[in-house]
């Protein structure tokens, strides 16, 4: 099975960089976009949405991350063109499944909110998703097996019981049909903020719009997070702008790189950080 690109990252950092030269590209590039000037909305979810979504996506947070997510790169180092196209398949079929049209609607509530400018350029975007908490394990469990674990538990129901549980909330129906030890969680992934538009505030009001988003609309009075324990700048931001608080740390834990040549993700092993917030 293909790893979900769950990769939990801001693109932010408190130390201030050096102004490019006159012949870097940031030199002409750099946007500058008031907040007022920011829109941020949920895509729609068809493929023309996606697509973009994925280019931004690769080119803004795999492609050009301060965290470094490329493998074993040197100075120079560039991406040939065949392989961020196959990075791009994978990346858009992983917010497809998540963020996608669907003929019917989804168990587990999912959105993708992007951040554009007043020309409708995609300047920053943040994904959240309904899944669980295993407070057994002490592990987030992804959305498509959260849903497959209610699925089946109202599936065992008999005929009478299913009915009663029609239509319910799957909120109700996580802390009436699976084990104590799951909670329903609202976690925030894939956020990431154009290289062009950093340090305006971007990825803050992103996690803002989260925020307001799950507690007034889903009606949840939590938020939680994954980040590696090694990634200062998202660290940062999380736990000390936006006041998020360590539940759990995952010793070796997955998390996923690229591989330039092959045009590829590949796991390594990061010990990774559960962080959880009160929203109410």
């Amino acid at each position: 099975a293909t790893t979900p690109l769950n990769m939990f990252f801001a693109d932010f950092e408190e130390e201030e960089e050096k102004s490019p030269p006159p012949s870097s590209p940031e030199a002409t590039t750099t946007i500058s976009a008031p907040s007022s000037d920011v829109s941020i909305q949920p895509i729609q979810g068809d493929d023309s949405s996606i697509n973009k979504a994925t280019d931004f996506m690769v080119d803004s947070f795999w492609l050009n991350s301060p965290q470094q997510l490329i493998q074993d790169a040197n100075d120079g180092d560039s991406v040939t063109d065949a392989a961020r196209s196959v990075l791009c398949t994978a990346q858009g079929q992983d917010l497809l499944e998540k963020y996608g049209e669907r003929l019917g609607s989804r168990l587990m509530d999912s959105c993708l909110l992007t951040a554009t400018s007043n020309n409708q350029e995609i300047l920053g975007m943040v994904g959240i998703e309904v899944c669980l908490l295993d407070k057994g394990a002490e592990q987030i469990v992804p959305a498509d097996k959260a849903e497959s674990m209610v699925k089946t538990a109202v599936a065992s129901l008999g005929p009478k019981q299913r009915r009663e549980y029609k239509g319910a909330h799957v909120e109700i129906l996580i802390t009436e049909l699976l084990p104590a030890q799951f909670s329903p969680a609202c976690v925030l992934s894939n956020l990431a903020v154009s290289p062009n538009a950093r340090r305006q505030g971007i990825a803050q009001k992103l996690c803002d719009e989260t925020e307001r988003m799950v507690r007034d609309v889903w009606g949840y009075d939590e938020m939680y997070l994954k980040v590696e324990s090694e990634n200062t700048a998202a660290r940062y931001l999380y736990e000390q702008k936006l006041g998020y608080k360590q539940l759990y740390t995952n010793k070796g834990a997955v998390a996923l790189r690229v591989d330039p040549e092959a045009g590829a993700f590949v796991e390594i092993a990061a010990d990774t950080l559960i962080l959880s917030k009160d929203i109410v």
